[in-house]
């Protein structure tokens, strides 16, 4: 069951993020050609600024999703009412203070945009940004139950469904009327209307969370566990905050924040490459949580194992890829005016590796419980990421920035697999490092590779040019991971793995055209 509702939740969320990123990069392309493009960095820094906001949160939906595996797993649903009304409450608070500390932070924007004259409406856009996520807090809490029970593809169809709604009316905003403030009310609306759907489906597929008889709360050992938990997630979320967040407000104060729209381009195509490569990771880790608490160590240690070899694969590829494709895809589509230097997209592609390697230990951790466990780290690698990028950023410009990025990034890379091989896998780190050597080796030799062969063949005709890229890209890491890696078990593992997927896949197909007969 656990590789079952994985592998529904992968697909449905595949489909998802075919659909959600191809509208988003329709309606980027035309928000682009209708709009200014200082509005194109609004949109990226007053997502960053209010996510300052989110730390209020202070993963107790981390948290609460933790303690709901074992309820879950033993269908004990008095225990789970209570975990959700606990959780209901908390997050009503919070969507309250959010809203007070929003309008507090209101006269605070002057100082954190370098230019501001040519935004019309900034306070109004702001409150608007600000309801739309007082609005998530109020209504979305019911999705981590669906979530932890591994059932979350339930709820695609109806979030596609809003997405697609969401997007075509956006689309038409921007074509008809030019307006961003009306772009984004329409962002309002549909996000009100789908928590609604999708908190009657929610309540029909669990309909004791809605028994009008009295739900105990939950006992003192739960509420301290939680609290204890929340304690070490808050610093992971205030390290999470500063290291995926502060870059554009730095970027915003420092360079202008037209730059920070230029950026957000890479950072939209980088991310949806990611999605796609993450919802592997993220959809099984409520698998992971139950396969902690039911298989012994050398059982997680070779599962572990594939799930960092197929992400190293997956995010060494797309890393080359990105070398490759970045720049001439984004003039293609954007225009000249909305390149950055290849030395800044070299360092942008190293941030999109690192901390893409570290998503598989980061997701052991999570399923694992280990929130206290290096609770420091976060703090200590947000310093290091500030300091380093405001010292270089005023010295050379956006490299710098991304610099200190990147060297923070390296801190949680050597903690954290030292918490998850100890406590988890009971092993020394010392294999993990060795591996994450060789497969970096693996990406650099391939990058290195296909950048010189892309330069001696000099193709002229973009179109063509781009899929020769593509090729290579794909082609030379392939070949190189294959060499070095056929006769090692994690690779034999992942394809046996793929294999009998689509065996099971195919036996599921055959038995529904048997039974129609």
């Amino acid at each position: 069951m656990r590789t079952e509702n994985s592998i529904k939740n992968i697909i449905m969320n595949f489909l998802y993020n075919i659909l959600n990123y191809g509208l988003r990069f329709i309606s980027r392309i035309i928000f682009v050609k209708t709009l200014a493009e200082v509005y194109l960095g609004v949109n990226g820094l007053l997502s960053n600024v209010l996510g300052i906001l989110s730390l209020t949160e202070l993963g107790i939906g981390t948290a609460i999703g933790y303690s709901l595996y074992e309820p879950l797993a033993k269908k004990d649903n008095d225990k789970i009412s209570s975990l959700m009304q606990f959780y209901k409450k908390a997050y009503h608070i919070i969507a309250i203070i959010v809203l007070l500390l929003g309008l507090v932070l209101l006269p605070v924007l002057p100082y954190l945009i370098k230019d501001t004259a040519d935004i019309e409406n900034l306070n109004i856009i702001y409150i608007i940004f600000l309801l739309n996520m007082v609005i998530g807090y109020l209504f979305s809490y019911k999705r981590t139950l669906i979530t932890s029970d591994q059932k979350k593809y339930k709820i695609v169809p109806h979030i596609m469904t809003f997405d697609i709604i969401t997007s075509i009316s956006q689309i038409f905003v921007l074509l008809i009327f030019k307006k961003y403030i009306i772009y984004l009310l329409i962002q309002s609306v549909c996000t009100i209307l789908e928590n609604i759907v999708i908190n009657k489906y929610i309540d029909k597929q669990y309909p004791y969370l809605n028994d009008k008889k009295e739900v105990k709360p939950i006992d003192k050992f739960e509420l301290k566990t939680i609290k204890d938990k929340v304690k070490a997630l808050l610093l992971h979320k205030v390290g999470s905050y500063t290291l995926s967040s502060t870059d554009n407000l730095i970027i915003s104060k420092l360079i202008g924040i037209v730059t920070v729209g230029i950026y957000s381009n890479y950072s939209l195509i980088m991310n949806m490459i990611s999605s796609f490569i993450y919802l592997l990771i993220t959809n099984v880790t409520s698998s992971l949580g139950n396969l902690i608490a039911c298989e012994q160590p050398k059982k997680r240690l070779k599962v572990f194992n594939e799930m960092n070899f197929t992400c190293f694969v997956l995010y060494g590829i797309s890393s080359v890829c990105f070398i490759n494709l970045f720049n001439p895809f984004i003039k293609l589509v954007f225009g000249e005016n909305y390149l950055l230097s290849m030395s800044v997209v070299y360092i942008i592609v190293v941030n999109h590796y690192l901390t893409g390697m570290n998503n598989v230990v980061i997701s052991v951790q999570t399923a694992g419980g280990l929130y206290e466990k290096g609770k420091y780290i976060p703090l200590i690698q947000s310093a290091i990421n500030l300091v380093i990028s405001i010292y270089l950023g005023q010295r050379i410009g956006l490299l710098g920035i991304f610099i200190g990025t990147a060297v923070s990034t390296l801190l949680p890379l050597i903690v954290k697999p030292y918490i998850v091989y100890k406590n988890i896998f009971k092993e020394k780190i010392g294999i993990y490092l060795k591996e994450f050597i060789i497969q970096t080796i693996i990406v650099v030799i391939s990058s290195i590779s296909s950048v010189l062969l892309i330069n001696y063949l000099n193709i002229g005709n973009i179109y063509l040019d781009l899929i020769i890229r593509l090729l290579i890209s794909i082609i030379i890491p392939g070949i190189l991971i294959f060499v070095i890696y056929q006769n090692k078990e994690s690779y034999k593992d992942v394809m046996n793995r793929i294999k009998n997927i689509f065996s099971n896949i195919k036996k599921s197909v055959d038995k529904k055209e048997f039974s129609h007969e």
